[in-house]
């Protein structure tokens, strides 16, 4: 697909999307003149920002420009990042202390009694006896209580002790703590301690990273809304010392416009809450990827997705329908329950770099743990000795080891076959086999997750579209799709496939959402729903303004939260005007009660019970350039190879035609068995598969 910038008018509108994975980092840039490249490079994990910079100088250089000469004609950077996520998962965020409400200093360390088994996968759980609670990321010897408290009215019952306070402060300062959360019951109704304690500490200690839970959750329930503002403090330091880094070296560039950041909600964010409210970045190099198939669905007419990522450490899914991804107001965040707006995705760790192992039992098992970027797959020659899925691909002959990055790395097929070799030895299998056995496990471990992902939640995937791009999406979707019953799948314009998530984030908007939980029984009163609902639309505008967003560049979408009121399960439901009537309000409960029955059965609902408006969701969009979709060109350049594959299906190495491209499109149907290879991808069409390009230079592939 081909992007036409409507913005600029003028040289200076290249708009570039960089997205940091655990394997790689990709690049997208958007020209005015409607065409998109993509670079990529290794992730740089000791400092991220050198891959940032170095996707970018790739990717410039297929334009045959260099770094400064792309950023100087930038008129819109915007980036997805997994800095906060991978401090989360290797534990490397700042130290961090918590500030709570007397008596309630266990809450993080309790975790409402669910932690053994929050977040943990099916069969963990089913060993319970050797189940954990995670370690806390803050300890308790870094817990400070202090006396304060608001009733659930936001009364103030019982003052802030600020001398207790700062005691508490300095106390965690003394232990060494970089970051300090602050906590406080009923901070959602009235955060007026909270707000005076952040104000009193950074004061105090201004090289501490401060937070208020409130600041950055507006979640009734103590132990989510506590966990966010700890997981906002324990990546703060880091964000804050990143986003620096990213900023001064593109100004030192020659860029001068603004660098936007992705968020989990679905859109990006200033500079300024990046620093400030860094939580919201995390998972947003997936959420992008959403973005912008939900802007390819759109053009395609394709309202119901699943939408599957497949990088180097990891496979991520979600659901789109009627062109909306599935948002959660709360989610796990290794194994802590956080509460923002988050579009939901669930994940394996099942990528191209997933570790194929013998487990205690002898038994053949891939994953989740990765060799990520440094050392990589064995047949990177970088010191990697464990054999991967990626050297898998290269053992059956998917991937040509003479051709791999747009022919910048050769890879050591000799060296993957040793080491897939030696795996397979004490199974008796031949090194192909082995590598047949890797690739069909974790097929199955994918399948799984999108049968999770729509089966076990009421959706027939067979009325489903799946949207398959990352490096590796290309190579094992097909396999994935035709075990769940998924009829037809799209790798969204091709040439741009393993860089997606990178151009989604060029297709996002700068979004602020705003939040209050309360109870209202239904019928609720209109004038009720429409006074609450103007207060935080008003509260999202004026953010978007000061951000420089004129009244026409904004649109803004209300919903309501509601459960029945005996039962436990929120459900969002939209709400199509900002002046709600007695109607409308009749018109949200049935609309409730059907997407109720959708998603957890018919009759599955206590209607006798009522309904209950637990919370009002107010979302504004800032919009930034939009691209057009355009048709795609014929591929300028097609060669038509063909290499020895071993298939599993035939059991036996068959010679298979390669098409091999540059971008563009080719006409025709491509029957399977057969490879279509690209610069950054393999696309593989099994034996009883058909594919064929669109206009748009999406690739459809029908899975037999």
């Amino acid at each position: 697909m081909n992007i036409d910038i409507t913005e600029a008018g003028t040289d200076q509108g290249f708009v570039i999307g960089v997205d940091i994975g655990g394997t790689f980092t990709d690049c997208a840039i958007v020209r005015p003149d409607g065409s998109a490249v993509s670079g990529k490079t290794p992730t740089t994990p000791e400092n991220r920002a050198l891959g940032f910079f170095a996707s970018i100088a790739d990717a410039a250089g297929n334009l045959g420009l260099s770094l400064d000469e792309v950023l100087s004609r930038c008129s819109l950077l915007i980036h997805g990042t997994t800095t906060g996520t991978n401090a989360l998962i290797e534990r490397s965020g700042a130290r961090t202390g918590l500030i709570t409400t007397s008596g309630h200093g266990d809450a993080t360390l309790i975790m409402k009694a669910e932690g053994r088994l929050a977040g943990v996968d099916g069969g963990m759980i089913w060993d319970l006896a050797h189940t954990d609670k995670p370690e806390p990321i803050v300890p308790r010897r870094l817990i400070r209580e202090v006396h304060e408290r608001v009733d659930f009215q936001g009364e103030v019952l019982v003052p802030l002790d600020e001398r207790q306070l700062l005691d508490a402060a300095d106390q965690l300062v003394a232990e060494g703590a970089e970051a300090i959360a602050v906590s406080f019951l009923w901070s959602v109704r009235n955060p007026v301690h909270e707000n005076r304690a952040v104000e009193l500490i950074g004061e105090r200690h201004p090289g501490v990273f401060v937070t208020a839970a409130s600041s950055v959750s507006s979640y009734v329930g103590e132990y989510e809304r506590t966990m966010t503002g700890v997981v906002n403090a324990y990546i703060g330091p880091l964000m804050n010392e990143y986003v620096r880094r990213i900023q001064e070296e593109a100004n030192t560039c020659g860029y001068r416009g603004r660098i936007l950041y992705a968020t989990c909600a679905g859109g990006a964010i200033t500079e300024a809450e990046a620093r400030t409210a860094p939580v919201q970045t995390v998972h947003s190099g997936p959420v992008s990827g959403l973005l912008g198939s939900a802007f390819v669905a759109a053009v395609r007419d394709e309202p119901d997705l699943i939408v599957a990522d497949m990088g180097g450490t990891s496979f991520d899914v979600s659901v789109i329908r009627g062109l909306v991804p599935d948002a959660r107001d709360t989610s796990m965040l290794e194994r802590f329950e956080v509460s923002l707006p988050m579009i939901y995705i669930d994940t394996v760790g099942a990528g191209g770099g997933s570790v194929a192992f013998l487990d205690a039992a002898g038994n053949l098992q891939v994953g989740p743990r990765s060799a990520g970027a440094v050392p990589g797959p064995v047949c990177y020659g970088l010191g990697g000795s464990e054999p991967t899925v990626t050297d898998a691909d290269v053992v059956l002959g998917i991937i040509d080891p003479e051709d791999f990055l747009h022919g910048e790395r050769r890879l050591d097929k000799a060296a993957a076959e040793a080491a897939i070799g030696k795996l397979g030895e004490p199974l008796g299998l031949t090194p192909e086999q082995t590598a047949a056995g890797i690739n069909r496990i974790i097929d199955s471990k994918m399948a799984d997750l999108l049968r999770r992902m729509s089966i076990l939640r009421g959706f027939d995937p067979r009325e489903f579209t799946v949207f398959a791009y990352g490096g590796g999406g290309s190579v094992h979707v097909g396999a994935v799709a035709r075990e769940v019953g998924v009829r037809k799948v799209i790798m969204p314009v091709l040439h741009m496939a393993s860089a997606w998530s990178a151009f989604g984030a060029t297709v996002a908007d700068v979004i602020h959402v705003a939040e209050r939980w309360d109870d209202h029984p239904m019928p609720a009163a209109p004038s009720t729903l429409a006074a609450t609902l103007a207060e935080l639309e008003d509260d999202v505008r004026r953010k978007l303004a000061a951000e420089g967003f004129a009244p026409d560049e904004i649109e803004v979408d209300r919903s309501l939260r509601m459960k029945y009121t005996a039962q436990l399960h929120n459900i969002e439901v939209p709400l199509t005007t900002a002046e709600p009537d007695e109607r409308t309000v009749a018109e949200l409960g049935e609309e409730f009660a059907r997407r109720y029955d959708e998603l957890h059965g018919e009759g599955a609902g206590y209607r006798e019970g009522g309904v209950t408006v637990t919370g009002f969701v107010v979302r504004a969009r800032g919009l930034t350039a939009r691209p057009a979709p355009a048709e795609a060109p014929p591929a300028g350049e097609v060669s038509e190879l063909s290499r020895r594959v071993y298939w599993s299906e035939k059991q036996d190495w068959l010679d298979t035609p390669v098409l091999k491209l540059r971008g563009g499109r080719v006409d025709g149907r491509f029957e399977g068995p057969m490879l279509i290879e690209l610069p950054d991808t393999v696309v593989v069409i099994r034996p009883g598969q058909v594919a064929s390009f669109d206009g748009w230079g999406n690739l459809v592939l029908e899975t037999g």
